[in-house]
C-alpha cells in the first residue's frame, strides 16, 4: 500500500529544508543570510504543518508519535510564551530582533513542529535518506567555503573573507557551528567499514573548511567531541576500528592539517615570524570576526546582561522577553564598554545562548531551556547505549541484530549535537544550528523505528474536503504574509542603500529613490518600525527639498515624517536608536523649521534615559545647544561625554573651540 500523499509532501519538504536552509543567501535584503533563512523555514515548516493537518483530516485521526522529549519541548514553550506576554516589546518577542529574526517566539515554535512531524513521519530508511540530503548541504557550503578562501568572491564582501571564510552562513563562527555538527557522520560511515574514499574526502573537506573559518570555539568543540566520539567508538567496537586504514587517514588529516593550514591554535602554538601584509578590516563586533580583544569584550558584556537580569524581581523570573537583549541590555551596559573598540556598535545578543536567556526569558526560560537540553542529550546518549535493531530480513526473522551503520550514526549524531551547546555558550545560535539542535535528537529517535504501516485511503466526505479547503486557505495565507515580509524587507534594504548613497553625493535622485522603496517597504510591513524610521528619515528630506517649490506639500511631508517618528517610538519605546534616528530627523527638519531643534534634544533626552552609559547621546545633545547658543547646557553635555568616555576626541574639541570663543567674548571692549 502506498504512501498516503501529505507523508510525500513532508518528506520532500524535509529534503529542502536540510538543503535550501543553510545554502540560501540573497543579495537584495537588508540581512543577507539569516533572514532567507528564516524566510525559508517558516514557509517549509508551514507546508509541512498543512500536510499534516490535511492527513489527519483525510485520516479522521490524530496523527502524532509520543517520544521523551515532548514534555521537555512544552515546558520550553510555556516558558518562553510567558516571558512574552510580559516582554517590553512583543513584537521583537514574536518575531525575533530585525536583522538577528532566529530566537524569537515564532521560530522556536517553528523548529518545535520540525522535531515533532519529523518524529511522527520518519523511520530508519526515510531518516537515512535526510542525512544524505543534509551532507549534500554540507558538502557545497563546505565546497564554496574553500573556493572562498581561494578568493573566489574576494572582491564582494568588505570582510577579509579568504582570512576567514564564512561561505553561505554569513559569519565564520556561523559556518564553523554548522559544520562541526554534521561532520562526524562521514566519518561514520568509515568506522563501520561501509564508507569509502568519498566519505573520507567529504569529512576532509568539512574539516579543512573548519579550520578556514579560524573559529576557536569551532575548532575546541570538534577537539572534544572528537574524543568522545572514539572514547565511545572503540569502548563499543574495540580498537580494531581506528585500526581501519581510511580510519587511520582520518587521524592523520586531522592531526596534519591544522598544523599545514593557519589558524589559532597554531599560530599560538608557533607564532608567526614574519609581518603580514595589512588585510580589510572586518565589519560586525570583535565577538564576530575574533579579534584580539574578544575576551576583554565579552565579560563587559556578560556583565551587562547579568546586570539586566538582576534588574527587578520579574526579569529576575521571566526576563524582558524573548530577544529583547538589546534594549535590557543598554539600559545596563556598563562604562567599560566605552573603553573598547567596538563603543558604538549594537550588542543586540549577549554572545553566550545561556545569559540571552537568562536576560531575556529568566530563571524560568534558562531553566526550562536547559531541561530541554539535558533531555535531548539522554536521547542521544541513550541511542548509543541501546543501538537501532537491524531490518527485519525476513517476517519470519525475528532476530534483533545490531547494525554498524546505525549504531555509528548514533554516535556520530551524538558527537555533533554536543558541539552546539558548546559553541552556542561562546556565541549564539542562527537557523541552520538550531534546526540541527532540534533535528539530531529526532533522527536519533527516528532511527529506532521501522517504516510504518500504511493506512487504507478514506473516503473523501464533504466534512474532509471543507476541512481540507480551510486548511489550504490558511496555509496559502501564511505564504502570503510571507511573501510580503520578504518582498518589504527587499524595499527596505533598497531604500536603505540609496539613503546612504544621497549622504555621501546630495543627489537628489537617490533621495527620491529612498522615498519610493521605503514607502513600499511601509505599504507592505507598516508595523515594523526599522522601516517606519527609515522612511522618516526619508520623508524629512523630501520635505526640505520640496520647501522653496511646494509649500504645502512640504507642510505635509513634515507632518507624516511626524507621523512616523511616532510611530516608530511607540513600537519600540525602550530602543535608544529610534530615538537618535528620530533626534536626525528632526534635525534634518530644522534646516526650514528651527523650533524642530527642540524636539531633537527631546528625543536625545529620551534616549540618554535609556541608554546612560553611551557617550555619543550627549555629545550630540551638546551639538545641538551649542548651535542653539545655549553654552553652558552645551558645555555640560560635552563634559558629560567626556565622562563616559575620557578618549572621545569630538567633545574635546567642541569644549576647546566654546572656550575659545568665550576667551574672545572676554575680551571684547565694553
Amino acid at each position: 500500500m502506498s504512501m498516503s500523499w501529505p507523508a510525500k509532501v513532508i518528506r520532500i519538504c524535509f529534503h529542502l529544508l536540510l538543503v535550501l536552509v543553510p545554502l540560501i543567501f540573497l543579495p537584495n535584503n537588508s540581512e543577507l543570510f539569516e533572514f532567507n533563512k528564516i524566510v525559508a523555514t517558516y514557509s517549509l515548516t508551514s507546508v509541512i504543518v498543512f500536510a499534516w493537518v490535511s492527513d489527519m483530516i483525510f485520516q479522521r485521526k490524530i496523527i502524532f508519535r509520543r517520544s521523551l522529549l515532548d514534555w521537555p519541548i512544552l515546558l520550553f514553550l510555556a516558558s518562553q510564551l510567558l516571558s512574552f506576554f510580559f516582554s517590553i516589546n512583543q513584537q521583537i518577542s514574536l518575531l525575533g530582533y530585525y536583522s538577528r529574526f532566529n530566537g524569537g517566539l515564532l521560530s522556536l515554535v517553528s523548529y518545535s513542529l520540525l522535531y515533532w512531524s519529523f518524529v511522527t513521519y520518519m523511520d530508519r530508511k526515510s531518516t537515512l535518506t535526510n542525512l544524505k540530503f543534509a551532507l549534500l548541504a554540507a558538502f557545497l557550503v563546505s565546497l564554496y567555503g574553500a573556493a572562498q578562501h581561494m578568493g573566489i568572491d574576494a572582491h564582494i564582501w568588505v570582510q577579509d573573507v579568504q582570512n576567514r571564510v564564512f561561505s553561505t552562513l554569513g559569519q565564520p563562527n556561523w559556518l564553523a557551528s554548522y559544520l562541526i555538527a554534521l561532520v562526524f557522520i562521514p566519518l561514520s560511515w568509515l568506522t563501520s567499514k561501509k564508507g569509502g574514499y568519498f566519505h573520507l574526502f567529504l569529512f576532509a573537506l568539512l574539516f579543512v573548511c573548519l579550520i578556514y573559518t579560524k573559529s576557536r570555539s569551532g575548532m575546541l568543540a570538534f577537539g572534544l567531541s572528537w574524543l568522545v566520539f572514539w572514547g565511545l567508538t572503540i569502548k563499543q567496537s574495540g580498537i580494531k576500528t581506528v585500526k581501519n586504514y581510511l580510519a587511520v587517514i582520518a587521524w592523520l588529516s586531522v592531526i596534519v592539517f591544522p598544523l599545514l593550514i593557519s589558524n589559532p591554535f597554531r599560530d599560538y602554538l608557533f607564532p608567526p615570524t614574519n609581518t603580514s601584509p595589512p588585510v580589510k578590516t572586518p565589519t560586525g563586533t570583535v565577538l564576530e570576526s575574533g579579534g584580539t580583544n574578544s575576551e576583554a569584550i565579552r565579560k563587559i558584556v556578560w556583565t551587562g546582561a547579568v546586570r539586566a537580569w538582576l534588574s527587578s524581581n520579574q526579569t529576575i523570573l521571566i526576563g524582558t522577553g524573548p530577544e529583547t537583549f538589546t534594549m535590557a541590555y543598554y539600559q545596563n551596559r556598563p562604562p567599560e564598554h566605552n573603553a573598547t573598540s567596538e563603543w558604538e556598535l549594537l550588542y543586540n545578543k549577549a554572545h553566550n545562548e545561556f545569559l540571552n536567556y537568562l536576560t531575556t526569558t529568566g530563571i524560568l526560560g534558562l531553566g526550562s531551556y536547559l531541561v530541554l537540553l539535558v533531555v535531548m542529550g539522554y536521547v542521544l546518549i541513550r541511542s548509543v547505549l541501546i543501538p537501532p535493531p537491524a531490518p527485519l530480513a525476513s517476517k519470519s526473522d525475528h532476530a534483533k541484530k545490531i547494525d554498524p551503520t546505525y549504531s555509528n550514526l548514533s554516535l556520530a549524531l551524538l558527537a555533533g549535537w554536543l558541539t552546539i551547546p558548546f559553541t552556542n555558550f561562546w556565541g549564539f545560535s542562527v537557523v541552520p544550528v538550531q534546526i540541527l539542535m532540534f533535528l539530531l535528537p529526532a533522527i536519533s529517535l527516528s532511527f529506532q523505528r521501522d517504516p510504518p504501516v500504511p493506512l487504507p485511503p478514506s473516503e473523501n466526505s464533504f466534512r474532509n474536503v471543507f476541512l481540507f479547503l480551510i486548511a489550504l486557505c490558511a496555509a496559502g495565507y501564511v505564504q502570503l504574509m510571507l511573501a510580503r515580509y520578504w518582498l518589504a524587507d527587499t524595499k527596505y534594504s533598497g531604500g536603505q542603500t540609496d539613503l546612504r548613497a544621497f549622504a555621501l553625493t546630495q543627489e537628489v535622485s537617490y533621495i527620491v529613490s529612498a522615498y519610493q522603496k521605503l514607502n513600499q517597504a511601509y505599504e507592505l510591513n507598516s508595523s515594523e518600525p526599522a522601516i517606519s524610521s527609515e522612511l522618516a528619515l526619508a520623508t524629512a528630506y523630501m520635505s526640505v527639498l520640496t520647501s522653496d517649490s511646494d509649500a504645502s506639500t512640504s507642510a505635509g511631508l513634515k507632518k507624516i515624517t511626524e507621523f512616523l517618528i511616532n510611530k516608530s517610538i511607540s513600537a519600540n519605546p525602550h530602543h535608544p536608536n529610534y530615538y537618535k534616528s528620530a533626534s536626525k530627523a528632526a534635525i534634518i527638519l530644522s534646516t526650514v523649521n528651527p523650533e524642530m531643534l527642540d524636539s531633537a534634544a527631546k528625543y536625545l533626552l529620551t534616549a540618554s534615559e535609556i541608554s546612560p552609559t553611551d557617550p555619543r547621546i550627549p555629545y550630540n545633545l551638546g551639538v545641538i545647544y551649542k548651535y542653539q547658543e545655549q553654552f553652558p547646557k552645551a558645555k555640560a553635555e560635552f563634559e558629560n561625554s567626556l565622562k563616559l568616555k575620557p578618549d572621545f576626541a569630538d567633545p574635546k574639541l567642541q569644549l576647546e573651540e566654546i572656550a575659545s570663543q568665550s576667551a574672545k567674548i572676554d575680551s571684547w571692549p565694553e
